[in-house]
């Protein structure tokens, strides 16, 4: 009993610092969706995509990825507001990886948004998006 509780204080320690981590990487990733939705809106995403991860590169090549944005913009209209509905954080040998889910609202309706971004101390690497709405197979 008594090394759990001698244990106890570097456990909350490590709980807080952990905690405080994941605030900075929100408050990065949340820079960084914002700048994702204000690059859309510009009709640029092809920036969207030279800025993204190798990762993503691999995954999808510029013009369809691009194709599909300037669908999603085409079809939803311009970024109004976005609230977050869930998160996750997994850590492996190839990194911290942060997904985060939206319900963002756009001009012609409102879509459900996922954004996995790979995380260190200098940067967030968009690795995957994912957008699912009725709008896009409907208009």
């Amino acid at each position: 009993m008594n090394k759990i509780i001698s244990l106890l204080p570097a456990l909350l320690f490590s709980a807080a610092l952990a905690a405080c981590s994941f605030s900075a990487d929100t408050k990065k990733i949340e820079q960084e969706v914002q700048h994702f939705h204000d690059l859309l809106d510009a009709g640029k995403s092809a920036a969207i995509y030279a800025a993204a991860s190798d990762e993503f590169k691999k995954a999808s090549t510029q013009e369809d990825f691009v194709a599909l944005l300037d669908a999603v913009h085409r079809k939803l209209g311009d970024f109004k507001s976005t609230s977050q509905k869930g998160w996750n954080v997994n850590y492996n040998t190839s990194g911290k990886f942060v997904t985060i889910t939206y319900e963002t609202v756009y001009a012609e309706g409102k879509a459900a948004e996922q954004f996995v971004y790979r995380v260190s101390d200098e940067e967030a690497l968009l690795v995957g998006y994912h957008v699912s709405s009725n709008v896009l197979i409907l208009k």
